[in-house]
């Protein structure tokens, strides 16, 4: 049936394919969204935008998925869906961050966590943590604000059971003891760090 339920589907179909075969994932993401339009289902039409830039950016094209990521951010913002809006926001800067501007890298996820703390989204919270930590961590004159955010990030990571999250936080705050000479509190950290890498995917 050309329902809203097959326009998640095809979503869901997409999102399961945008890691391994990209190119595949895009063509799902299309239907979806072509579909979305036909039934004017707004919330699909931004999460279909969604799917669409995320094939680009496993393909390494930012160009596109910036366009595609904004496209939706406006959809979400345009229904007041405020979990869309914070992942949008996340995403954005996570396309900033990898293509080194630090500076509006920062200020999509400082926006996203202030959404995330909005709606109580614990895993947001923790996303836009640990990549604010992971922009700060960029330069050693800014490793206590990367300190700052891992330490706050790490304990939420740990509760939500998200090894990605643990790992990275913890493999980050042992290198910035490390670099400060205190190799005891390094070692902690980066045992727990492989820990939870070994538990994750």
């Amino acid at each position: 049936k050309e329902d809203t339920l097959k326009v998640n589907t095809m979503i869901a179909l997409s999102g399961s394919l945008v890691r391994t075969d990209a190119k595949e994932a895009l063509i799902h993401a299309n239907k979806a969204k072509e579909l979305a339009d036909k039934l004017a289902f707004e919330r699909g039409q931004a999460y279909a935008l969604k799917s669409i830039g995320m094939g680009y950016y496993f393909q390494g094209n930012y160009i596109e998925t910036l366009l595609f990521w904004e496209q939706s951010l406006e959809i979400f913002q345009s229904i007041n869906d405020k979990l869309g809006i914070a992942n949008m926001l996340n995403n954005l800067g996570a396309v900033n961050f990898n293509e080194g501007d630090d500076e509006k890298a920062i200020q999509f996820y400082l926006e996203s966590l202030k959404v995330s703390e909005e709606i109580g989204d614990k895993l947001r919270i923790a996303t836009a943590l640990v990549n604010i930590g992971a922009v700060y961590f960029n330069k050693k004159a800014t490793h206590d604000r990367a300190l700052e955010y891992y330490l706050k990030a790490l304990p939420l990571s740990e509760e939500l059971g998200d090894h990605d999250a643990i790992g990275t936080s913890a493999v980050n705050t042992g290198e910035i003891y490390l670099a400060r000479g205190d190799d005891k509190s390094a070692l902690i950290y980066f045992e727990k760090a492989l820990d939870a890498y070994k538990k994750s995917e």
